[in-house]
């Protein structure tokens, strides 16, 4: 069992909280242990989508206690009602986050701190390297008339037109114009030939590219060109010139969430021991530093599968296109929806 330093309860009555997550990231495994450890149970529920997370939350059809998504959502929930402020100093463990991200800057809105990171990854361009050669160096691949059919895109339109508008060049790719909103229209319209499958998760997404389904695409997480590449194909990823979508994911409290045991979870889960283990089982980023991450234990050869060490290099950050709230997301999510009817 992990040396996460928590506190066994005591009490007969078991305390209970639910969280509302992603695929990779709260395995079954490391929640029961943490039950073994501190009697609280937890109830995993995975979402396979940002919009998916926001309209079950909204509907009530799901009421967590923490909810995991990107910095850049947090302003349609605090403007919904459905988030509460975060107290940091309830979570020590802070201390160990990667200043890198200037998260409590990206956290911060009308003068309240909203979250906590837990992970954080790139969304690049994926491709099969046996398939395509060489690394295409920007997003006009997706459009290549050789992949036709072989192009997979995920459903996701908050993190998809990020990168259509990194592709026609919009000024700022979260505040379009009505011209370029229409210039991703026209993409968008063009790109619908070109695409075989959109995938609904990353178990999906990798099941259509080991099944040769798909040959290039929108990765949604490098964790599925790493599994891919355990599995025995031969995958790799690139950051296009125009600019790559990058998400910070953050542990955020709704209003039934503001207890010390939901706090207490959130602090377990940013120890170098839980970060360790999730970035060496995962190959997801965490929140740690590299020198934080070689201390967890993470093996060499994990961390070059990551983009840990990335993130202190020069202009790494001034490369990635960090997702921020868009212009009109239901104008967005509209057009995507067009995009998957092929009525657009």
């Amino acid at each position: 069992m992990l040396g996460l330093g928590l506190p066994r309860i005591a009490s007969a009555q078991t305390n209970e909280i639910t969280i509302f997550t992603w695929e990779t990231y709260h395995d079954d495994p490391w929640i029961e242990e943490y039950t073994a450890a501190t009697g609280v149970k937890v109830n995993v529920i995975r979402t396979g989508s940002v919009d998916e997370m926001y309209a079950q939350t909204r509907s009530g059809a799901i009421e967590a206690d923490i909810l995991y998504f990107d910095t850049g959502s947090v302003p349609r929930y605090v403007e919904a009602g459905l988030i509460a402020p975060f107290d940091a100093t309830k979570t020590p463990n802070s201390s160990l986050i990667s200043p890198s991200m200037d998260w409590v800057n990206r956290l911060t809105l009308n003068g309240r701190l909203w979250g906590i990171p837990y992970n954080w990854g790139t969304q690049p361009l994926m491709f099969n390297k046996d398939a395509v050669g060489d690394e295409p160096q920007t997003w006009a691949a997706l459009w290549d008339p050789k992949y036709a059919g072989k192009v997979s895109m995920f459903d996701d339109a908050y993190v998809t037109f990020p990168m259509i508008a990194a592709y026609v060049k919009a000024a700022d790719p979260f505040n379009l114009t009505d011209d370029e909103f229409e210039a991703c229209a026209d993409a968008l319209r063009r790109l619908r030939p070109q695409v075989g499958t959109i995938a609904r998760g990353f178990d999906d997404a990798q099941t259509i590219y080991a099944a040769g389904d798909a040959v290039i695409g929108y990765c949604q997480n490098i964790a599925i060109v790493n599994n891919l590449n355990g599995l025995g194909k031969n995958f790799g990823y690139s950051f296009p010139t125009e600019g790559t979508p990058t998400w910070i994911d953050c542990a955020i409290l709704t209003p039934k969430g503001e207890r010390q045991e939901v706090y207490d979870f959130i602090n377990a889960n940013l120890t170098r021991e839980w970060q360790g283990r999730f970035i060496t089982k995962s190959f997801n980023n965490g929140v740690l530093t590299e020198a934080e991450a070689r201390a967890a234990g993470v093996p060499e050869d994990i961390l070059l599968k990551t983009n840990v060490i990335d993130q202190a290099t020069d202009g790494f950050w001034k490369k990635m296109i960090v997702l921020q709230p868009p212009e009109d997301i239901d104008r967005r999510l509209q057009m995507w929806n067009d995009f998957k009817a092929g009525t657009l």
